[in-house]
């Protein structure tokens, strides 16, 4: 079926699923495929289950009408999240980096929303097939759409560009993230240059922190970037404080009290700033969105729990974000003890076992009272000082057995790990 013909079919049901445990009445069903799972086997059920229609890649499957047989599904779902977004004639932010791209995308979201129609990648559906689903999503009426970007290989940003036609962008930061996929430091440097490779072939605009020397650089290829963070450049905050609530101020003196912890995300903020103040928000109403933003999904939560306080930021973790998180923590006014409970970080390669080893030196450095570590990757640590564990079961059962009182706790790990499992029992 030609793209065009296929469009037309989804106008008129514009809701999609490739999951038929969450299949609604008229919805179209993709039957993706996976190491584990071939979504054609599942076709049928789809269409039981009250979807109009089911796209597959499969002849053998095509055992009812409302079957549609393409050569390949991933590829007929991108195109047709593809042709969707040509129709508008709209701002398509892009966000990629290594750490921050969902609370930004969300600080920002917030901002947007101010004065625009705005559209947005919902959690962190960021990926191959995300990024379409993201599109399909969007309403005819958006005025403004705001697409995250992921990446763990070479090229990926790239192919998510095409699909998605940004026509700005910005990139919060570049760490050691993914170097399984990457192979080097180097190569995500190149992988997050992606989005400002397609934004200067096409005439975009680029947001670019100026204090942030490796993105500044990159950036320099742009005849007029967007600058913000330095005294003189378009837009630019002061952070006053963040024991435990951000505070910050404008260049007026307005001081703004947040509902969002950790310094680290004071540059998420300042980068929803800059956008808001690019498209004309007023500056009231970006203070007023910033202010009210409250993070949830595990990502940077400040949880009460008797005489407890925690941290809980287990949505992911690798080098550069753990470093952040402990200093954070380090800086943290508070007369309770302080206990950091970290995770492995995944998707490390090569360099693994050392970024490891780091982060546990750096753990003792910090002098915490306790200093807990999970997963295979810390437990090859164990002769280092602090309680290494290599399931989180284990760790479970100590916290049980010696519950921590009054303390101000650290948890962060990949999310493979699962850290917030913890919770119950600190």
């Amino acid at each position: 079926m030609e793209i065009e013909k296929l469009y037309q079919l989804y106008l008129k049901h514009p809701n999609i699923s490739t999951d038929t445990r969450k299949i609604e009445e008229g919805m179209l069903f993709f039957a993706l495929k996976g190491g584990n799972f071939n979504g054609n086997k599942f076709a049928l059920q789809a269409l039981e289950k009250g979807a109009a229609y089911a796209i597959i890649d499969e002849e053998a499957y095509a055992t009812d009408k409302r079957m549609i047989l393409v050569e390949d599904v991933l590829t007929t779902l991108q195109q047709l999240a593809h042709h969707h977004r040509t129709q508008f004639d709209i701002p398509f932010i892009a966000v990629t980096g290594s750490n921050g791209k969902t609370t930004t995308k969300e600080l920002l979201h917030r901002v947007l929303a101010k004065k625009y129609r705005t559209h947005a990648t919902k959690g962190n559906f960021n990926n191959h097939i995300g990024v379409p689903l993201t599109l399909l999503e969007m309403p005819l009426d958006t005025e403004m759409a705001l697409v995250e970007m992921g990446d763990n290989h070479v090229g990926e940003v790239t192919e998510l560009c095409k699909i998605a036609e940004p026509t700005h962008g910005f990139i919060t930061n570049i760490g050691k993230d993914h170097i399984e996929g990457f192979g080097s430091f180097e190569a995500n440097v190149r992988a997050k240059s992606e989005i400002f490779d397609y934004l200067i072939k096409n005439d975009g605009i680029v947001f670019v922190n100026s204090q942030d020397r490796i993105i500044a650089n990159m950036a320099k290829r742009f005849k007029a970037p967007v600058w913000y963070g330095g005294e003189y450049d378009f837009a630019n905050l002061e952070l006053l404080g963040a024991s435990p609530f951000i505070r910050y101020k404008d260049r007026q003196d307005r001081e703004v009290q947040t509902k969002t912890i950790g310094s680290y995300n004071f540059q998420n903020m300042l980068t929803a700033f800059c956008i808001g103040k690019y498209f004309e928000v007023p500056v009231e109403e970006i203070h007023d969105a910033i202010a009210n933003y409250a993070a949830d999904n595990n990502r940077s939560q400040l949880i009460e729990k008797g005489t407890n306080l925690i941290i809980l930021d287990a949505y992911n973790a690798n080098p550069s974000s753990v470093e952040v998180a402990m200093e954070n923590l380090e800086q943290f006014d508070t007369e309770k003890q302080k206990v950091v409970i970290l995770g492995d970080m995944r998707e490390l390669g090569d360099i693994s076992q050392d970024e490891h080893h780091k982060m546990v030196e750096m753990a003792e450095s910090k002098n915490f009272v306790l200093s807990f570590f999970v997963g295979e990757e810390f437990f090859k640590q164990k002769d280092n000082p602090g309680a290494f564990y290599k399931e989180k079961e284990e760790l479970h059962k100590h916290l049980q057995d010696n519950p921590i009182q009054n303390a101000l706790i650290l948890v962060k790990g990949s999310r493979g790990i699962g850290l917030e499992t913890v919770l119950e029992l600190l």
